[in-house]
């Protein structure tokens, strides 16, 4: 694979959880798509967005690291690119977090997806004839997820968000004048299933990032991101109220997978699922331990595997 960015991991890149927060990858690997991307001769005004974004965390990183972003094609066809992208840290010749995106052109005005150029062609350097074993997916699959579920049936499932669930229940974010572009949709830069958390920050200056729990024994513990897959399906826009419905699919020992459902309540169109699945962790020791009661049972509510 080619190596396409190096950076260093900076202070402000570090997340509640003490290690380089999952937006900051997503950042490298875009960097990364970048490149791979770089002879596309794109109509004016047209945008890359990543629509079908597979992670695998594999190693935490801290401040100070340097970190090398490799990748290759999967695959090239006119509705656009996907392509499998690594992020390693050469000095611990270790796999920090591997990705699989699919990428579009797309008008940003009339949010039509564009068909890739006949002419751009992958160089066979950047071609690869699969996902390396290290990079598939170990819980959440690449299949597509069911998409029948209405705002509607979910808001009868899903009881209302309470706290210590962690991103599941019910609630909403508006898209406001500051969140959107000229012509009134979301910004590229804002991912519409992050936007209330986008916003926490923002506005009440916090470190991004899972919350710290505090046990009745004393320990420190927190949810790392182990997996996850964001599908884009419509982009949110100005004066939408997106209606976010979080459960739990299945909980073990030490993990949890979830899925988030976003919705433009006006219309019930369906803008989003993201699946995660998270490990908990010892944030002293650094390791990761059978999830507290008192966490497990927060979040046992929103516990509906009958909605995988």
């Amino acid at each position: 694979m080619l190596k396409l960015h190096e950076s260093m991991v900076r202070a402000d890149e570090i997340d509640s959880l003490g290690h380089l927060n999952v937006r900051h990858y997503l950042e490298r690997m875009d960097a990364g798509i970048e490149v791979l991307l770089a002879d596309l001769e794109r109509p004016a005004g047209a945008v890359l967005r990543r629509v079908d974004t597979y992670s695998r965390f594999r190693r935490e990183q801290f401040e100070g690291a340097t970190l090398e972003v490799r990748g290759g094609v999967l695959e090239l066809g006119e509705q656009g690119l996907r392509s499998f992208i690594e992020i390693r840290n050469p000095a611990r010749d270790e796999v920090a977090a591997c990705f699989v995106a699919a990428t579009q052109l797309v008008d940003p005005v009339r949010q039509e997806v564009l068909g890739f150029p006949s002419a751009f062609v992958v160089p066979q350097a950047q071609l690869l004839e699969d996902i390396p074993r290290h990079g598939q997916p170990r819980t959440i699959s690449l299949v597509p997820p069911r998409v029948d579920l209405s705002i509607e049936v979910l808001d009868d499932l899903i009881p209302d968000a309470e706290e210590g669930a962690v991103m599941t229940g019910k609630y909403f974010a508006d898209v406001l004048a500051e969140d959107v572009d000229a012509n009134g949709w979301l910004k590229e830069d804002i991912e519409v299933m992050f936007l209330p958390f986008h916003r926490a920050v923002q506005s009440g200056g916090a470190r991004p990032g899972p919350p710290v729990f505090e046990t009745g024994d004393g320990l420190r513990v927190g949810l790392a991101m182990m997996e996850t897959r964001t599908i884009r399906y419509h982009q949110a826009r100005l004066g939408d109220r997106v209606r976010y419905f979080g459960a739990d699919l299945a909980m073990s020992g030490k993990s949890r997978h979830s899925r988030r459902w976003a919705f433009a309540e006006q219309t019930g169109a369906l803008l989003g699922i993201s699946d995660s699945v998270g490990v908990c962790i010892d944030l002293d020791a650094r390791r990761a331990i059978d999830m507290p009661e008192e966490m497990r049972s927060a979040m046992s509510r929103h516990l509906l595997p009958e909605l995988a």
